[in-house]
């Protein structure tokens, strides 16, 4: 008869595991659970130190102030006998990472563009412990239900957050400190996603409808609905498209009734128009002798929505929806010595289905690259009507909080890095309170006033509404004012990413250099190293002599040595802008005189009510840096409303000097 096995009562959190990183330089909580009223022993560095637990079994016990190092053994044991050994414990600086798929995308989505860096990424002072997504609307889990402790190594950096990652590189690198990061992110999520209850105290409808989704069978049935709609439009697509009933992915199909296109394109601005059902592509072209059979790459930008791509008939990639790069592995045999044919079938679920225009179309290896752009033939498929929505159930409010953040608040951490706002850019007005609260929320839950380092939204545009002018409609320039005012809330940081961007991809690749701008924050306000870590700041608006008819400004700038001016679309300043108070918008010729900037405008009638620099989705001209290199982000400056005569200057003020709101 077998021998039965006790479960053994005394357990740690999951963060606090083999390879994890402990707080330096402040006090450790440890603790985890046990039978009531056992007492409970932690042996590390040679030291020991016990509590009881309590009633519901838990306990805690404080470890003193550590220096930087390790590996180190952590021992724990009760008083009944059971114990729990962790082995390769370091102690160093510990960030919680959090936000939406920009501080979520791996690091595996930007490899091709640092192979180096994943080659050479080694590190076991560097570690992640990545919470998997888990909504909880019932209330804060006190246990997470994911993760593990990840050195940076090959076999493990492809999944670390990318932006986290070189945040915690240029850390290392700076101060030869391990570095830990927490990384609780998902795509798509809001702010509020991200927030408790109390927090949300006053916001009646998002804590109705996280109310609402706090009762499981309504989920079950959301989740069902959506899998059931989503299955149900994709059979009825299938069942009507002639391109799957007759193979047009096959070699032999007779394409004499096919279309000519040019891409990458929009559908809206080409042939197809607004479609929305399938289609599909075909691309002829030739293959020189040395490259045929061996494997090779075919890139395809993005395509919105999805697509299946075949070679000669043979299917070689398939993407499910429209963020991914298209970067697809042709199979060694498959490519043969001269003409070859590429077939694409894209489904185009809400009448916005392109190819991402100025994005890499080819098919390449190590000496050859086949440009794919150009020339293409086209055939519809199927028509349609809209695919129906999908009910982000883990988006709503509280729950992301619940189940990813709240269990690990009492694990000590140095800061918080956040990289979010994309999916509240068309709510812009309440972002600033949101912001606001949850700062101060996440402080009191980890009893701590911790440092807030966010990123600004990049430059971006392509999905994004807005007018002719300056794309404000989007929300996007008024939710990067909403971040650029956050930096009134004390102990926070903006790393200003208007450069970092791509005007065609909500995921830009350039996470190296916002990682690096996020641990210059810290490196100074944390660390205090003697680095910038702000780009200019507009610090005082003066009224300078004009002539009849125009208003004369100097903006005078902090963090401003070594000024300078540059875009790889430029090299004017084109995006300073006077907004009168008639609501027209006045262009400003804008010069950089040392450390200042001058700008001349035609003087509004009415008065001058803003300044207003790279107020839009994107920058059209040069962007101004300084001597760090570090650009000064995107405003909207409110000016001071009293008027005065002044027609020998052409302004509405009473005096040179002009606050700034």
């Amino acid at each position: 008869m077998e021998e039965k096995m006790e479960m053994q009562n005394l357990k740690l959190p999951r963060l606090l595991s083999d390879g994890a990183v402990l707080q330096c330089q402040k006090r450790i909580r440890i603790w985890g659970w046990d039978s009531p009223d056992r007492t409970v022993t932690v042996r590390f560095l040679e030291k020991e130190y016990s509590a009881l637990s309590g009633e519901d079994g838990r306990w805690q016990v404080w470890l003193p102030a550590c220096d930087p190092g390790g590996p180190y053994f952590l021992e724990v044991w009760d008083d009944a006998g059971e114990r729990v050994c962790l082995s390769d414990i370091l102690v160093g600086t510990v960030w919680f990472c959090s936000g939406q798929s920009n501080m979520e995308l791996p690091m595996e989505r930007v490899r091709d563009r640092y192979p180096k860096e994943v080659a050479d990424c080694e590190n076991p002072r560097i570690r992640t412990f990545k919470i998997t997504e888990k909504a909880d609307f019932k209330g804060p889990a006190e246990e997470l239900d994911s993760g593990e402790w990840k050195a940076a190594a090959p076999d493990t950096i492809l999944r670390f957050s990318a932006t986290a990652y070189f945040f915690a590189k240029e850390m290392f690198d700076r101060t030869q400190i391990p570095v830990g990061f927490i990384d609780a992110s998902l795509g798509g999520s809001l702010i509020e996603s991200w927030m408790s209850r109390r927090m949300l105290e006053g916001y009646e409808d998002k804590l109705a409808l996280a109310d609402r989704y706090a009762d499981p069978d309504f989920v079950s049935g959301v989740l069902a609905q959506n899998m059931r709609q989503a299955v149900s439009w994709h059979r009825e697509l299938d069942s009507r498209d002639r391109g799957l009933a007759e193979g047009w992915e096959k070699e032999e199909t007779d394409r004499s009734l096919w279309e000519p296109i040019c891409l990458p394109a929009f559908f809206a601005d080409s042939a197809p128009g607004a479609f929305i059902g399938s289609l599909w592509f075909c691309k002829t072209f030739d293959v020189p002798a040395d490259m045929a059979r061996k494997e090779a790459h075919l890139w395809l930008g993005t395509i919105v929505d999805s697509d299946t791509a075949y070679i000669n008939g043979v299917r070689v990639g398939h993407t499910d929806y429209q963020y991914p790069p298209r970067k697809y592995r042709v199979p060694e045999g498959l490519l043969r010595e001269g003409r070859n044919t590429l077939v694409i079938r894209v489904i185009c679920e809400r009448g916005n289905g392109r190819f991402t225009p100025e994005k890499r179309y080819a098919l390449w290896d190590a000496s050859h690259e086949i440009d794919l752009s150009g020339g293409w033939l086209y055939r519809t498929g199927a028509v349609c009507p809209p695919a129906p929505g999908t009910d982000f159930v883990n988006w709503k409010p509280t729950g992301l909080y619940n189940g990813m953040t709240a269990p690990c608040h009492s694990y000590v951490i140095q800061g918080i890095l956040w990289y979010q706002g994309e999916s509240n850019a068309g709510e812009p007005g309440t972002y600033l309170d949101l912001t606001r609260r949850m700062v101060e929320g996440y402080r009191r839950c980890w009893q701590e006033e911790l440092p807030f380092y966010f990123v600004q939204l990049p430059n971006f545009t392509i999905d994004l509404a807005g007018n002719e002018s300056d794309g404000t409609a989007s929300g996007w320039p008024q939710l990067r004012e909403v971040q650029r005012r956050s930096l009134r809330i004390p102990g926070t940081g903006m790393a200003v990413a208007i450069d970092l961007g791509e005007d065609n991809d909500l995921h830009p690749h350039n996470k190296k250099d916002v990682g690096r701008r996020l641990a210059l924050l810290a490196l100074q306000k944390v660390f205090h190293q003697p680095v910038e870590c702000s780009g200019p700041e507009p610090a005082a608006v003066e009224a300078q002599p004009a002539r009849e008819g125009e208003i004369c400004l100097r903006l005078r700038l902090a963090h401003s040595d070594g000024l300078y001016a540059a875009s790889v679309k430029s090299d004017r300043l084109l995006d300073f802008v006077l907004e009168g108070r008639d609501g027209r918008l006045y262009p400003m010729q804008a010069s950089i005189d040392g450390r200042d900037i001058l700008l001349t405008a035609e003087a509004p009638k009415d008065g001058a009510f803003a300044l207003r620099y790279a107020y839009g989705n994107t920058n059209r001209g040069a962007l101004v840096y300084n001597g760090a290199n570090l650009p000064m982000s995107p405003f909207l400056l409110e000016l001071s409303p009293r008027r005065v005569n002044a027609p020998k200057w052409g302004l509405g003020w009473e005096n040179k000097a002009l606050p700034l709101v």
